[in-house]
């Protein structure tokens, strides 16, 4: 038979993207290409560029990863993916980025855009798909006219109206905003690795700040395990950890800190951090505070 359609993306994207990928490849209706990131979880445009086959059709990569924060070299890779098969369809995953990095499509040479509302202050339930003009779509579902004939059902105007404003503030606040997540984000991480050295923490991620989001931070505590850690303080600290695991032996390792090569006592350890509009500097403090009195626990076997 003829070859499939062929799709190149990164092995750190979010499940929404690569459970859909894996599920269509197994219904035989693609082939995929997952390009490694690094061990500070970015992807090299080069990498993208050497993965197109002349069945290439699509290239997605997300803008920023949603648990380490690393930004994309998006403008980059569009620019060497268009410059060898100008007819390749870019689609890059946004959700983490509104609102804490500058987005600006142009710039960023895509042909498609999504974006998150609930990550960017909208309610859950809203999203939207950015389709550059004059891109043709077929309907993803078919039935009514609606969302210009690509997906059919009655929208939701209530919502609609919540994402326009979101987006409004986002871009308004986004100067001020970025700077007090980065200040609030970049306390958290210097008060828990001040208090427990840095043979005993690990951030994982870029460590330029031009390549990381200002928000988020996951850092690897030594020989901890984060889930016992998290479930303990449950009730003071909201936070996810970089492995799930019943127990330290059947852990099993998030995908993305798998393809970073996190060394397995960190990636056990590691928490998920994110700082936000309304977290103050005391909560930062006390969060900080809960993690280390922990960490000091569990090493006690208390």
């Amino acid at each position: 038979g003829a070859p499939l359609p062929h799709v190149v993306s990164s092995n750190i994207e979010h499940p929404a993207v690569i459970a859909c990928l894996d599920a269509l490849a197994s219904e035989g209706r693609l082939s995929v290409s997952y390009v490694a990131a690094d061990a500070a979880g970015l992807v090299a445009a080069a990498d993208v560029a050497a993965a197109l086959t002349p069945h290439t059709f699509l290239v997605s990569v997300m803008h920023s990863n949603n648990e380490v924060g690393s930004v994309q070299p998006i403008a980059e890779i569009s620019s060497m993916v268009k410059s060898e098969m100008p007819h390749v369809l870019i689609h890059t995953d946004a959700a983490q980025s509104i609102g804490k990095v500058p987005i600006d499509v142009r710039e960023l040479g895509v042909d498609m855009l999504t974006l998150v509302g609930h990550k960017m202050g909208a309610p859950k339930g809203v999203g939207a798909l950015y389709v550059r003009a004059g891109l043709k779509l077929p309907p993803l579902l078919h039935g009514g006219g609606q969302e210009a004939g690509r997906r059919a059902g009655t929208e939701s105007v209530l919502l609609l109206a919540a994402l326009g404003a979101a987006a409004t503030i986002a871009r308004t606040d986004l100067v001020p905003l970025s700077r007090h997540m980065r200040a609030t984000r970049d306390r958290l991480a210097y008060r828990i690795t001040s208090a427990l050295g840095p043979n005993a923490t690990r951030v994982n991620g870029p460590h330029n700040d031009a390549q990381r989001l200002p928000n988020t931070l996951s850092i690897g505590l030594k020989g901890v395990s984060a889930a016992e850690l998290l479930h303990t303080l449950r009730d003071q600290l909201a936070a996810s950890a970089g492995a799930a695991c019943h127990s330290q032996e059947a852990a099993t390792v998030s995908a993305v800190l798998r393809a970073m090569r996190v060394p397995r006592e960190y990636a056990l350890g590691t928490l998920r951090l994110s700082t936000g509009r309304h977290t103050t500097m005391r909560e930062v403090d006390q969060a900080a505070d809960l993690i280390i009195a922990e960490v000091r626990r569990q090493a006690k076997g208390v």
